[in-house]
């Protein structure tokens, strides 16, 4: 700023909570700063310098003023009334206002008693009595009630009237240091909505500030979801009169009107436009603990880091499932002589996720990989696929391909046999045989771990149980041969139940007499059986 004119001072001042005209004539005179000075923001020195310089106030200022207020804080704006300075300052307040420059901003959010027409008088004094340049600063969208009466005065007072539209990417830049990611992110997020308010845009970023540590470190994709939504919501908060209406965010559907009779209005749609432009799916937990954060000030901090938590898993395991995938879509969508781009990109989705990869998909490879010539290469993987087991239960070593699944690898499958009888049991096998008959249900787990019971194990509870018992642990077992839509694991409960009653059967004539009704063939006609 030039200091060549005639004007050799300025105030800054903001009309925010302002109540009346004599307060924001005193604040006026309480920020004043002069331009020949090192600094332009006001302090205790300049306070006492401004009034120094005006005739009829240095008599008010003795030799222990400035020592009086030298303890106060440097922002001049919030000084108090002291002494005679206060009887001064609040009624005679505009005498010591004259041949100046002034910015008032924040005309809009003027506290309650304060007229914009007064402000505008006030402003139309100081031009034309005090030889000042006052330059006003506003959003007059938000003047509400009091827009029309600024527009009838606005002529009369102003001479130049400039208004500022920035541009979300102006208004991004302006508010935003892009130099971190986060900032970087939020800025595109800024832009695609079509913010240009840069207080609400500092705000947002401000809220992301305090989710900005739990961040750290999780999945690119948790990072982008958690910035598109406080964009979102932190708008449709601190701007609701220009966002969308954060009720019909909550209740958005990406499928609204594509199905049956479309009843949304008008307005709606125009809603739900933007919403999905802006790549918003669904409002989820994530977005009402966010939503819920930006209203109270504050996040619950234990439950947005589970949220993201599992949310980090979650897409974490949707990369998993994309790299498993990955060699297929080299197989499937061409017929490119690629066989060592599809070979190596099999060893390496073995070699990178063998814990993630089930026993069918590592059977299939493996069994690609011999047919290709790879048949050392496919013994190697099958090591390195069972020693990443070595913290699965018992269920997952004796899980069987369903009737939709290829076979396992006979080598993987013998290796599972081998770990089963490695590890104890961690049930007794017929207590979930007796439970499962007397409720007529089970569950995939149940059957798995029964498939996992050894041949040995089957003969041993026959020899351990009775009565009711005994019977209802044979019958139950034995009811999966009558299936027809169960997997390999119910009929291998059944195969070896069968094996079982067969060599108890085969010890003595008594036993053999014993277990007649069991020994009878399946039924011709199967039935149908689900599980639950």
């Amino acid at each position: 700023m030039r200091t060549d004119t005639a004007l050799r001072h300025y105030a800054y001042v903001s009309v925010f909570g302002v109540r009346s005209l004599d307060d924001l004539k005193t604040a006026i005179v309480q920020s004043t700063v002069s331009l020949d000075g090192n600094e332009l923001e006001p302090s205790v020195d300049s306070f006492v310098e401004h009034l120094s310089s005006i005739e009829g106030a240095r008599k008010l200022l003795g030799a222990g003023t400035r020592k009086s207020l030298g303890f106060l804080s440097k922002n001049a704006s919030n000084l108090p009334y002291v002494g005679k300075l206060g009887g001064l300052l609040a009624p005679g307040a505009s005498l010591l206002i004259r041949n100046q420059i002034i910015c008032i901003d924040d005309i809009e959010r003027a506290g309650q008693g304060l007229d914009v027409a007064d402000i505008l008088g006030l402003i139309s004094s100081f031009r034309e009595r005090k030889g000042c340049k006052v330059v006003m600063l506003l959003s007059e969208d938000d003047l509400g009630d009091q827009a029309q009466k600024f527009r009838e005065y606005l002529e009369k007072v102003v001479d130049q009237a400039i208004r500022f539209e920035p541009t979300p990417q102006e208004s991004a830049a302006a508010a935003l240091n892009v130099d971190d990611n986060l900032s970087a992110i939020l800025k595109e997020r800024i832009i695609t909505l079509g913010i240009t308010n840069i207080r609400v845009i500092r705000r947002i970023r401000r809220f992301l500030s305090y989710i900005e540590p739990q961040l750290a470190g999780l999945h690119d994709k948790v990072v982008d979801t958690v910035v598109r939504s406080i964009t979102l919501l932190g708008w449709c908060v601190f701007e609701p009169q220009l966002a969308p209406n954060i009720d019909r965010v909550r209740s958005y559907n990406q499928f609204s009107g594509l199905f049956g009779e479309d009843r949304r209005s008008i307005e709606e749609k125009k809603t739900d436009l933007v919403i999905r432009d802006y790549g918003f799916d669904q409002f989820g937990d994530l977005d009402s603990l966010i939503l819920k954060g930006l209203k109270a000030g504050a996040f619950d901090t234990p439950a947005l880091q589970d949220l993201l938590q599992a949310l980090d898993a979650t897409m974490r395991n949707e990369d998993v499932r994309a790299a498993i995938g990955r060699p297929w879509m080299i197989f499937y969508d061409s017929l490119n002589d690629n066989v060592d781009e599809f070979t190596i990109s099999l060893v390496q989705v073995i070699e990178q996720h063998p814990k993630d990869i089930s026993p069918g998909d590592v059977s299939k490879a493996l069994e690609f990989l011999r047919e290709l010539g790879q048949a050392e290469k496919a013994d190697e993987l099958v090591k390195v696929y069972i020693d990443a087991q070595a913290d699965k239960p018992r269920e997952f070593f004796a899980a069987r391909h369903d009737q939709f699944s290829a076979p396992i690898d006979a080598q993987i499958s013998r290796a599972f046999d081998n770990r089963l009888k490695e590890m104890p049991l961690t049930h007794d096998p017929a207590e979930i045989l007796i439970k499962i008959g007397n409720t007529k249900s089970w569950d995939p787990a149940q059957i798995d771990f029964l498939a996992s019971v050894p041949d040995a194990g089957y003969s041993a509870m026959l020899k351990r149980l009775k009565g009711a018992d005994l019977h209802s642990a044979i019958s139950t077992a034995l009811m999966f041969d009558n299936f027809v839509d169960v997997g390999e694991s119910e009929r291998e409960v059944a195969r070896r139940m069968r094996q079982a009653v067969q060599l108890a059967a085969d010890e003595s004539t008594l036993n053999r007499m014993r277990l007649q009704p069991y020994l009878r063939p399946a039924p011709a006609a199967p039935i149908e059986g689900k599980a639950t």
